[in-house]
């Protein structure tokens, strides 16, 4: 029993860290000088696995949530439009990639390894979904509770752009 729990809380974590590293990966893209870092479960960098890629810094610990933020916020001019709309949609994206990828993996992979992979794909299938649609997040949701989501995000960004055109013209 324990080790059945153990291993759903370390398929969403993995789920979760591909979701963040998706944010991540949009804002290196388009960005030369941002430094992100991703969190799962608190914003905190204690008892945590420490892991750097290039310029992002992962803070890796079993979780039901994670965020990732830019690190050196201070350093670099204020992200554009298209440069928060690219940050927002890369978490999705990598969720549907990953289900997409550990969903056709699993079809290769045999035995434990295979379901394994099977259930990593459909976790960021669900994450996939619980982010790309737009609404803020409940309480349960602890430690991104009140947050957009990213889907919610992105349409307010459209929002102040369709306003911001229609007040310049």
């Amino acid at each position: 029993m324990l080790f059945e729990v153990v291993m759903v809380l370390l398929i969403i974590s993995a789920a979760l860290l591909i979701h963040e590293l998706g944010h991540a990966v949009g804002l290196v893209v388009k960005n030369k000088k941002v430094k992100p870092e991703v969190y799962l479960g608190s914003l905190s960098k204690e008892k945590k696995l420490k892991l750097s890629l290039g310029r992002i810094t992962c803070y890796i610990t079993i979780a039901l949530s994670g965020i990732c933020r830019i690190s050196n916020e201070s350093e670099i001019s204020p992200l554009t439009n298209k440069q928060r709309i690219i940050f927002a949609a890369g978490g999705p994206i990598a969720s549907l990639l990953g289900f997409a990828i550990f969903y056709l993996s699993s079809h290769f992979v045999p035995g434990v390894m295979g379901i394994v992979s099977n259930r990593v794909a459909f976790v960021s299938l669900i994450t996939f979904f619980l982010t790309v649609i737009p609404y803020n997040y409940p309480a349960f949701f602890k430690h991104v509770s009140g947050f957009q989501s990213d889907g919610l995000y992105i349409l307010n960004i459209i929002r102040e752009m369709k306003n911001h055109s229609k007040a310049v013209s």
